[in-house]
């Protein structure tokens, strides 16, 4: 009997948890896979560091990339951009490659990468409160200035109500205008480049980085605060939801949809990489078996991936030809090289 993983958290690595997803996606109609892929379990913490296997297939978009950031016609403006894909097409990996080219590194400083989901936030703690004390820390901030900037919005949001009034705000919004003042101080003048991987709505990190400041709004009210606007920095964004995406830009063109790969190439590419890297023996680089790939891959590269972890690959169709083979007592051609060669070595 199946556990209900709601009531009992699942405790298997992220590999054996993938596998088991990949199952369910295969047997679930489209409209479907949608709902499983937001499921907390597949929620993981990235990091800046670079990906650890070659990708194929994404060249266009890496050079997209490449001319959102070192376009020197707009080299002072600031620019927001949201790529938006599903799980395991290579939002992540796209974007660790990008922020660790040489030439981006020699442009940007701050370079800073926010995994949304975090092992450090707090439990309860304000999601974007969260996020912009990971911000300053990475700007180095310690957390000396945050427990001040807190007890300050306390005292402050005290006295105002000793004096007749709050204005309606609350201790968290006093916190998040405090914070959002800080990162502002901390990145003005420079040509920052900022990461924020995986924004799903229940983040509310859902606001548009370049809309300016209206005049009868007060200073801290938005996240765009907080983001100086006059020396080129650069945000990138990466997201599942196209919902979520729309809400982070101002225009559509700053939406960069990331497709699955459609190139058996590129997706064999990928296979033959893990295989060769495992040490592991490949099977018939034949269409049938290139067909097969795309068919239960759905031309995701991480689910090319984890496909070529798995051992016996594309085997079973060969093992049930070889059994009824030798049932009916046929001799047909072997495919394997190594037993035409037992064969004629007797």
């Amino acid at each position: 009997m199946a556990l209900d993983t709601s009531q009992h958290p699942d405790k298997r690595d992220f590999k054996e948890r993938f596998l088991t997803k990949y199952n369910e996606w295969h047997q679930q109609a489209p409209q479907e896979k949608k709902q499983e892929v937001k499921e907390e379990e597949d929620r993981l913490e990235t990091k800046p560091a670079p990906p650890k296997h070659e990708i194929y297939g994404f060249d266009n978009e890496i050079k997209s990339l490449e001319n959102f950031l070192l376009d020197q016609k707009v080299y002072k403006e600031f620019k927001s951009l949201v790529i938006v894909g599903e799980y395991g097409v290579g939002k992540t990996a796209l974007c660790q490659k990008i922020f660790n080219k040489e030439q981006v590194k020699s442009v940007y400083a701050p370079r800073i990468w926010v995994s949304m989901h975090s092992k450090d936030a707090r439990e309860g703690e304000d999601k974007k409160i969260s996020v912009l004390k990971r911000l300053l820390k990475d700007l180095g901030v310690g957390d000396e200035m945050f427990e001040s900037i807190h007890e300050e919005a306390k005292q402050e949001l005290s006295t105002e109500m000793e004096r007749g009034g709050a204005g309606g705000e609350t201790v968290e919004e006093k916190e998040r205008s405090a914070l959002l003042y800080a990162l502002h101080l901390n990145l003005r003048w420079k040509k920052y480049l900022i990461v924020f991987d995986d924004v799903r709505e229940e983040d509310k990190w859902d606001e548009k980085l370049d809309e300016k400041l209206k005049e009868d709004v007060k200073w801290g009210k938005h996240l765009s605060d907080g983001f100086p606007k006059g020396s080129g920095g650069r945000v990138i964004y990466t997201t599942r939801d196209k919902t979520v995406a729309e809400k982070l830009v101002a225009e559509r063109h700053e939406i960069h949809r990331l497709w699955s790969l459609s190139d058996h190439k590129n997706v064999w590419d990928i296979y033959q990489a893990v295989v060769d890297e495992k040490g592991k023996e490949p099977p018939r680089n034949d269409k049938k078996c290139i067909d097969e790939l795309m068919n239960k891959s759905r031309g995701l590269p991480l689910a090319v991936r984890l496909i070529a972890e798995l051992d016996p690959v594309f085997l079973d169709d060969e093992n049930v030809a070889a059994q009824d083979g030798s049932n009916n007592g046929t001799t047909e051609e072997s495919h394997n090289p190594a037993d035409q060669s037992n064969q004629s070595n007797p």
